[in-house]
């Protein structure tokens, strides 16, 4: 039998087969739907979240130090955090720990109100150093960051965020208006680039910074922080300069052996490593119910192919009496395995590609698909009509022609 007439043969006992083929069709689109579906989500979640973290963290290369005992949770500020983070203490860090590059200083407060003419809002007022932008990678979008010099002079100047300029100057420039923190004037200097969303969905845009000396001496008359930002100069680091800032932490504030300690300092890579291993343990979980899915449709296939087998006893027998070989039968019934598994499998990944999209947009995340994920899925497919078929076809091919003619 020449490949051309084999292959008419093939299409010929598909199509008098429809609810056959269909049945064992269903099997693998299904399996290979779901898995498409899953893993291209599991993806551009794990992206997503690393970009929000990123976004609220800035770089990995840090060490964050709050004050209070680690059981504190939430968001900070001046008026519910205890008093233990002092301008010494952050002198001290920066000057005696030799795994640190540099250190930023924080005070921050999310309940005065911000006015300009006759608008009003209550975004996140932060009292930061003048590294602020070198420490966390942020950029300035229109006119500068404030200096060194502003931090020493106690200037009134204040820098936007995206969502702060959009309410206070919805339609007029803001470099160089005047507005009022609470009652005190201040010189908008400059508009941060527009950061987004954090891990918790609210924006981190809806703020403004001032220098920390000007925050803590003309806006909140507060002496100590809300936090202190660490840059390591090795990220490896990280664990030995928590222990070191521990130590001399305690000492600088007399706590007895055994006692809590009255601050905490959390590792940003540690706790992304962290959610990273959260995201991979569900990302397999996701794929092992993709992969039993996908064994079913495998199941399916030879369950169906069986049936077959005993449904055309007789046009087996009718082929092995006109001469068929025994590998002829067995390519045969393979190669309608694999074609009807394959056939599902892109019918598959077609249905797991519309689900994505629709699950990204349900879900607001960014619709990613994968071009190797894409060619897994083709090969798995035609891997599952390979494997399922083999008995079947096997089967098939063993058959006993006088049997088969006599049943």
């Amino acid at each position: 039998m020449n490949v051309l007439h084999f292959s008419r043969s093939i299409v010929r006992t598909l199509v008098r087969n429809k609810v056959r083929a269909l049945l064992m069709m269903a099997g693998v689109t299904i399996g290979i739907a779901s898995l498409t579906i899953l893993t291209s989500i599991g993806e551009s979640t794990r992206r997503e979240t690393m970009k929000l973290f990123k976004n609220m963290l800035g770089t990995f290369d840090t060490v964050i130090i709050r004050p209070g005992s680690s059981k504190n949770r939430g968001m900070v500020s001046l008026t519910n955090v205890e008093p233990s983070l002092k301008f010494d203490d952050a002198t001290a860090i920066a000057t005696q720990i030799p795994e640190i590059r540099q250190l930023a200083q924080v005070q921050n407060a999310l309940d005065i109100d911000v006015k300009y003419r006759d608008r009003s809002g209550t975004p996140a007022i932060f009292g930061v150093s003048s590294n602020w932008l070198e420490l966390r990678g942020d950029e300035v979008t229109e006119g500068k960051f404030f200096s060194e010099d502003d931090v020493r002079s106690l200037a009134r100047v204040a820098i936007l965020g995206a969502d702060t300029q959009k309410q206070l100057f919805p339609d007029e420039d803001s470099i160089g208006k005047t507005i009022r923190i609470g009652d005190v004037p201040f010189i908008v200097r400059g508009v941060m680039v527009a950061r987004g969303a954090g891990p918790a969905g609210g924006s981190l845009d809806n703020l403004i910074f001032i220098p920390v000396t000007t925050a803590s001496k003309r806006l909140f008359n507060r002496d100590f922080f809300t936090m202190l930002i660490v840059q390591l100069k090795d990220p490896d680091q990280g664990q030995l300069a928590i222990e070191h800032i521990q130590a001399l932490l305690r000492a600088r504030h007399h706590l007895a052996p055994g006692t809590l300690d009255d601050f905490n300092v959390t590792n940003p890579r540690a706790v992304m490593a962290e959610v990273t291993t959260m995201g991979s343990t569900i990302r397999k979980l996701l794929l092992i119910v993709a992969v039993l899915a996908t064994g079913i449709g495998g199941i399916v296939i030879m369950s169906v192919t069986l049936i077959g087998v005993s449904e055309r006893r007789k046009e087996i027998g009718v082929r092995r009496a006109v001469g068929a070989s025994r590998n002829a039968i067995l390519v045969q019934f393979l190669l309608e395995a694999v074609l009807l598994s394959f056939a599902g499998g892109i019918v598959g990944i077609v249905i797991g590609i519309g689900g994505t999209q629709f699950v990204s947009r349900l879900q607001r995340l960014p619709f990613l698909l994968q071009p190797e994920a894409v060619l897994k899925a083709t090969l798995l497919s035609i891997g599952l009509g390979l494997l399922f078929g083999v008995y079947p076809a096997w089967r098939a091919a063993t058959t006993n022609p006088i049997d088969a003619l006599r049943d």
